[in-house]
């Protein structure tokens, strides 16, 4: 009797172990694959987030890039137009200093000359040598007389008396200066007749 019932209880046991057994192994596997997804999902998040970051810097990359060479573009530009305005603005210069003297024979070099300006605020006196390119027939063997030279000095000095330094110290300026000399000079004397100014020594005081 006693026999009998040990059995029936054991088998009982054994057939309530099974389930429990059963359940557990179902719940180690749901737990796995559980662990399994969330692993997967995290790697490729966190790979995804490691890689984004590469690619949005590569557009930044490619734009600074492009805006460093339009900067380089706008400089060397800009760089190029002030190279063309700084020839243009000499050879300017260097034209307007050249007077036209294809009939030149002769020159004659004059005492330097020393005036007073007609600046208002302050005294200023500009030192200027001149040398006047003389034409005309037998101008290379021609040498003028004191008349000449007194005539042509007096008609410079009534010409330089009336300059403030404003007016003469740019480059157009000297230009403009050389020209009304030039035509003050030739109204100065017709014979020898004088072709060309040229002004040899310039110094303005200010």
């Amino acid at each position: 009797m006693s026999e009998t019932t040990t059995e029936n209880t054991t088998s009982q046991m054994s057939e309530n172990n099974e389930p429990a057994k059963k359940s557990s192994i179902k719940l180690i596997i749901i737990a796995l694959v559980v662990i399994i997804l969330v692993g997967g999902g995290g790697y490729f998040y966190f790979r995804k987030s490691a890689t984004e970051p590469v690619t949005a810097q590569e557009p930044e990359k490619d734009s600074k890039k492009s805006s460093k060479k339009e900067s380089s573009k706008e400089t060397s530009k800009e760089e190029e137009s002030d190279e063309k305005s700084t020839k243009s603005a000499t050879t300017t210069s260097v034209e307007d200093a050249i007077p036209d003297d294809e009939d030149v024979k002769n020159i004659v070099d004059l005492p330097p000359f020393i005036v007073n300006l007609a600046d208002e605020d302050q005294a200023r006196y500009l030192r200027m040598s001149v040398s006047v390119g003389l034409g005309g027939e037998g101008g290379e063997n021609e040498k003028p007389n004191t008349v000449f030279i007194t005539r042509i000095r007096n008609a410079i000095l009534a010409v330089l008396s009336v300059k403030k330094s404003e007016d003469i110290l740019t480059v157009k300026g000297k230009a403009k200066l050389r020209k009304e000399l030039l035509k003050a000079a030739q109204a100065a004397s017709q014979e020898p007749e004088v072709k060309a100014i040229y002004i040899t020594d310039f110094i303005v005081q200010l």
